[in-house]
């Protein structure tokens, strides 16, 4: 039985401005659905749209057969709750007023209270274990304790779904745990949610089905062992992942998902053969790999490649692609070069902008649109070689569609056996949703 459906729902604040594409998804009584993604994704608009808060652009919610259109706003609370993420109310209300809230939809305009409505907010209060808080201030609890103040106002609605915006957001771990036992034993008893959330980890402890949405769309939708996998995370969210697996009825479980951090490896690493880069490099020859050089400006990432090619070379491996090398005037970088490393030719890719501050951090570079013609030429023409080099690709490319296109071409075709890519750690995010299975490297020289 469905208690709730969205279908191919699609919503925007303007026309230049979609934030959901074709959603859709089903809700059991009884079930946690978890909603996933990164910020800016749709989570909250897609609540708002379920609550009838937000009408969609297309598409339709169904709520217990009928059109949500076709419910009256008390008649919708009657069936959904909606709780946010922060709530301040304007008024020290007692936890038992607050509580008396969410008898709203039931009491009518003018109607006040009955002994009934109060029983079932001692009742709700008791569920959520705050009976011995009723008296006490709202504002005067902990965020554990609003949040829980806020599912019992849920439950005196007596609405059958509740809609949480991050409800442990801001929560210790302690309140993490409790919010989310307390709304897992009420599943048990038929009340279905629909969480919003930032923690894969809660998901996979709790949920019974997971949506990714990334941009507004939904990425992947099903159980937590299928949705949340290492190649659909890092895809999701721009981070590479690692997901820790127990052992449950002799089979494999997923518990935990952790953000891996950057390879701290050296270009001198190629020399040992159990290194991880010389086992990349040995994968290679049968699947092209792909390695993501990143760091802050000034780490050192081009000098990385720069000792890879070399090193590379040394060992009779062929080398391709392009260095931009930094040009400086005592400590000052005024511009930036490009080499082929197949035919070690150079020009002079970009100088600093005149007017430029030379105080400024980030450095605003003229680009010679000769030069990157040429080195987009450099890329195209190049043999495919065992080492292809990338020095960089960065907001041109993945941002305004100009600079190095040749190069994101071919990485995107996969013509490479390994690929040595310099990304800045700002746009990391962008390379990994465009290539999941990349390694990703810290660049700096020092490490």
């Amino acid at each position: 039985m469905t208690i709730l459906e969205a279908q191919h729902l699609s919503f925007a604040y303007d026309l230049e401005n979609t934030i959901l594409h074709d959603v859709s998804l089903t809700l059991h009584p009884g079930e946690m659905l978890y909603i996933l993604g990164p910020n800016g994704g749709g989570k909250t608009t897609l609540l708002h749209c379920l609550a009838g808060l937000l009408k969609p652009h297309t598409g339709q919610v169904i709520l217990a057969g009928k059109s949500l259109d076709v419910y009256s706003a008390v008649e919708r609370a009657q069936w959904i709750g909606l709780i946010p993420q922060l709530h301040t109310p304007a008024f020290a209300y007692s936890v038992s007023e607050m509580v008396m809230m969410g008898r709203a939809p039931h009491l009518g305009w003018l109607g006040s209270p009955t002994s009934a409505d109060h029983a079932i907010v001692e009742e709700a209060l008791e569920q959520v274990g705050l009976f011995e808080l009723r008296d006490r201030p709202y504002t005067e609890i902990s965020g554990g304790e609003r949040q829980l103040v806020l599912i019992a106002r849920g439950l005196a609605q007596k609405c059958k779904i509740l809609l949480m915006d991050e409800p442990t957001a801001h929560l210790d771990l302690s309140n993490q745990h409790r919010v989310l036992e307390i709304i897992n034993q009420l599943t048990r008893q038929g009340l279905s949610f629909i969480l919003s959330s930032h923690a894969p980890n809660d998901a996979l402890a709790y949920a019974d089905n997971v949506i990714l949405l990334n941009g507004g769309w939904v990425t992947e939708y099903g159980p937590p062992i299928d949705t949340l996998t290492e190649p659909m995370l890092s895809t999701v969210y721009g981070i590479k992942t690692e997901v820790i697996f127990g052992w449950e009825d002799d089979k494999p479980i997923p518990r935990a998902v952790v953000p891996r951090r950057p390879l701290a490896i050296t270009p001198g690493s190629l020399v040992d053969h159990d290194s991880p880069l010389s086992q990349i490099f040995e994968r290679s020859k049968q699947t092209p790999q792909l390695i993501l050089v990143t760091g802050l400006s000034g780490v050192g990432k081009t000098t990385w490649c720069s000792q890879l090619a070399q090193l590379a070379s040394e060992k009779g491996l062929s080398v391709v692609g392009i260095l931009s090398p930094g040009i400086f005037s005592g400590d000052r970088k005024i511009g930036i070069g490009v080499k082929d490393l197949h035919t070690n030719e150079h020009r002079q890719l970009a100088k600093l902008r005149e007017d430029e501050d030379a105080q400024l951090a980030t450095p605003r570079w003229t680009f010679d649109p000769d030069a990157l013609a040429w080195a987009n030429a450099k890329l195209e023409d190049s043999p495919e070689g065992d080492l292809l080099i990338i020095d960089e690709l960065g907001p041109l490319e993945f941002l305004r569609d100009e600079g190095l296109l040749a190069g994101l071409a071919r990485i995107d075709a996969g013509h490479y056996r390994v690929a040595c890519v310099v990304v800045r750690s700002s746009l990391l995010p962008k390379a990994l949703q465009r290539w999941p299975q990349a390694f990703v490297v810290s660049g700096s020289v020092r490490d």
